[in-house]
């Protein structure tokens, strides 16, 4: 990939605001309906990811996945040491390599593996493959134990699978040679409408036993949001946002640090700034973002710690 994606990088701006606003119940208080796009915001970043996986360089199978590892665990050991110093979190290695990241990164590293096997045998069967993946999920859903309140986006292992489809639609549209016709105005009134189907069938879920009970079709119009907000990032209206000197800027720095926003934020939530609604949301995603730029400072010290180069100061700030 000759030149930078500015679609995924917006993505995975938005991204992270939704991730991020979904875990704010508490900042939210009586107004906690509005911290939600979770499950959004995990389907867009796992979009991005796939959609650059193939793009880079594969190779041999150890040396590919020791680059996914030397991309994400530095920052997962850094945070582990800087929360046992200073929040006082303490915990053991085995649980830091397996659960430190939170459930995504132990799900992502997975996926690698998955995919790396996919790109090897099936790269140009991927229509096949998320074929494949759509059926087994259905199977598992009805297969599963659900309880009245189950809900596939969250605590549960079944979205381990049906995120995968995100992946794999990312990493189609990566390697496609189509030339995309992106409208701003079109595919923004589509990305809304399918975002309102999207919600009514979680909403009817709740309120309904029969909407519950086919809750997995919300994953068609959730395929419909991430086709829909990549096409809207990289129309030509949002492209001038990112070409402007300080929103454009803003957009890179927080899209890069989408993995350290995600595993600082649930230690810094409080509620004592609720006296101040809204702009608690504000001042905290604010604090969020500080804490997350010292902790990929801290990661990157981590990293260059252990190779035989002398340390790089300018990459690591």
């Amino acid at each position: 990939m000759k030149e930078r994606n500015i679609g995924i990088d917006i993505l995975k701006f938005f991204a992270a605001l939704l991730i991020t606003n979904s875990h704010m119940g508490m900042l939210y208080g009586k107004y906690d309906i509005l911290a939600t796009g979770g499950a959004i915001g995990d389907v867009l970043f796992f979009f991005c990811s796939g959609f650059t996986l193939f793009l880079s360089r594969m190779g041999r199978f150890d040396n590919w996945y020791k680059r996914r590892i030397n991309r994400i665990y530095p920052t997962v050991f850094a945070w582990a040491i800087l929360s046992a110093f200073i929040f006082n979190q303490h915990q053991s290695m085995d649980y830091t390599i397996i659960h430190g990241g939170g459930w995504f990164v132990t799900c992502i590293m997975i996926y690698y593996v998955v995919l790396y096997f996919i790109q090897r045998f099936m790269l140009h069967h991927l229509k096949w493959v998320f074929g494949i993946v759509a059926l087994i999920c259905i199977a598992w859903y009805f297969i599963i134990d659900r309880p009245a309140d189950y809900n596939m986006y969250g605590a549960t292992y079944f979205k381990w699978g049906h995120y995968f489809l995100f992946m794999l639609l990312g990493a189609m549209m990566g390697i496609s040679q189509k030339q995309w016709n992106f409208n701003f105005n079109t595919d923004f009134i589509k990305l809304i409408g399918s975002t309102f189907v999207y919600y009514a069938i979680l909403f009817a879920g709740r309120k309904y036993p029969l909407y519950s009970e086919l809750q997995i079709t919300s994953l068609i119009p959730l395929l419909f949001i991430v086709y829909y907000f990549y096409k809207v990032c990289s129309s030509d209206t949002l492209k001038k946002w990112y070409t402007n000197k300080y929103i454009g800027w803003g957009i890179k720095f927080i899209g890069g640090l989408c993995l350290e926003i995600y595993l600082v934020q649930g230690t810094l939530f409080t509620d004592k700034m609720n006296n101040i609604f809204p702009l608690n949301i504000l001042i905290m995603f604010l604090i969020i973002i500080v804490v997350a730029y010292i902790l990929r400072c801290c990661s990157r010290i981590f990293s260059q710690t252990f190779k035989d180069e002398e340390f790089n100061w300018k990459k690591i700030f």
